[in-house]
């Protein structure tokens, strides 16, 4: 029986070789297709009895894209930045067809926000997801970490672009894959009254033996100031098998300017209460101090008449910040729409309207091309010393292991209740524990 089912095999393939026509024949089950010429050169496949064949669907056209966004990017807010943002949505849809842009407002973050609902919209309803989000970069490494959003490296080549500025290319990047296109960026600057200080000093210890009050978010989980004096005195964070680590020497001088403050009054008591850069704006605002670290935003949306902003003063190894800032992230797992929200995602980073939104939202431009389209050059100077001496924050993961210890060194320095020597000593053995 098998010498005939082989011999019929045979048979069936010479024939088709003959005729010029591939034939499928399983084992159980045996199906043959005519192909027959149609006009136009198409080819009509008519299956015989007992072939099954499967049609390629069809692509639907995309006719409607969704963008979730903090509630500061409201297009129903009637301030210039919604003008120029829903302008930018209202060209991106001219250009497609009129396609319709979903714009979605969700909380910045907590129960609810971006990334929270993002997460249970995955699991929940898929369908449901945004096509863009705009993500912090601290959320954007979550949720490029939970697989919630797609790599971009095969669907744009802008992120290659020599135009951005360093720490804004690397807050796209996450273990060498990019997972955003940003479009709005942040630092920590110092912002003063110059009216009570005059000119401002040189250097850290300058200042902090000075006769004027500097409010800074002391207790920070995060310890962002205090991370951005350590790495300017030239301390790692990383060790060669990228572990975390603290090194005793640099944070034994970022310490003592802590101790150097405390004692001449500069730094207050009541820093142990600030949390963040907002709540170090409101001090300064409110008038408790007149000098502040906070972010560049809180000063770019306010413009006070009576406040100046600077970079941050250097130490030993040089001027260094830190920065952060938002970026587009694709969302949707169709790849037909994909597409199509990595080209509005291109479309929304580009500098010219970068440049006029980044100006009225109250940000630093993510390109140095869209900075020089401000008009205010000695803004624009400080913005772009700002930009070049910005390092992205560091990871969620290194920021969870250093920020509690160096938090608890600074308190410590404050209160008077150790020295610098004893606070870096014990915040390196705590690291090491």
């Amino acid at each position: 029986m098998r010498r005939l089912l082989g011999l019929g095999l045979i048979l069936a393939v010479l024939l088709a070789a003959c005729q010029n026509i591939t034939v499928d024949i399983p084992w159980f089950q045996q199906a043959t297709a005519t192909l027959t010429p149609q006009s136009g050169g198409e080819t009509e496949v008519t299956p015989t009895p007992g072939m099954e064949v499967t049609a390629q669907a069809t692509p639907e056209p995309v006719t409607e894209l969704t963008l979730w966004v903090p509630p500061e990017m409201d297009p129903a807010l009637e301030t210039d930045a919604s003008r120029i943002f829903n302008e930018r949505l209202q060209a991106f849809s001219d250009q497609h067809g009129g396609l319709a842009i979903v714009v979605r407002v969700k909380a910045a973050s907590g129960t609810g926000g971006l990334l929270d609902a993002l997460t249970a919209t995955s699991a929940a309803a898929p369908a449901a997801l945004p096509d863009l989000i705009a993500l912090t970069r601290s959320d954007l490494e979550t949720a490029a970490l939970k697989e919630l959003i797609y790599p971009l490296d095969r669907m744009t080549e802008i992120p290659d672009d020599a135009d951005w500025f360093s720490f804004t290319r690397e807050m796209a990047l996450l273990q060498g894959s990019t997972f955003g296109l940003p479009f709005a960026a942040d630092a920590l600057v110092l912002t003063y009254r110059s009216a009570s200080l005059g000119s401002l000093p040189a250097t850290w210890h300058e200042l902090l033996e000075g006769e004027i009050s500097l409010a800074f978010p002391a207790d920070s989980s995060d310890a962002l100031l205090t991370l951005a004096l350590y790495q300017a005195q030239g301390g790692l964070i990383q060790d060669n098998q990228r572990r975390p680590v603290l090194e005793v020497e640099p944070l034994t001088t970022v310490y003592a300017l802590y101790q150097t403050g405390a004692q001449s009054g500069v730094l207050p008591a009541w820093l142990n209460q600030i949390q963040t850069p907002g709540q170090a704006w409101s001090a300064f605002r409110e008038g408790q101090s007149n000098m502040a670290v906070t972010w560049v935003s809180n000063y770019l949306k306010e413009f006070p008449a009576d406040t100046t902003m600077a970079p941050l003063l250097p130490m030993a190894a040089g001027s260094v910040t830190l920065g952060t800032g938002l970026s587009w992230a694709v969302a949707a797992p169709d790849e037909n729409r994909q597409s199509l929200a990595v080209a509005l995602a291109e479309f929304l980073v580009d500098p010219q309207f970068l440049g006029d939104w980044s100006a009225a939202a109250g940000y630093l431009p993510t390109r140095p091309s869209a900075l020089e389209a401000l008009e205010d050059q000695a803004l624009r100077g400080v913005l772009n010393q700002v930009a070049l001496m910005s390092r992205l924050r560091p990871s969620n993961d290194l920021t969870a292991s250093l920020g509690p210890i160096l938090r608890e060194g600074t308190r410590q320095v404050l209160q008077g209740l150790m020295s610098p020597e004893q606070a870096a000593q014990t915040s390196v053995e705590s690291l090491e524990e």
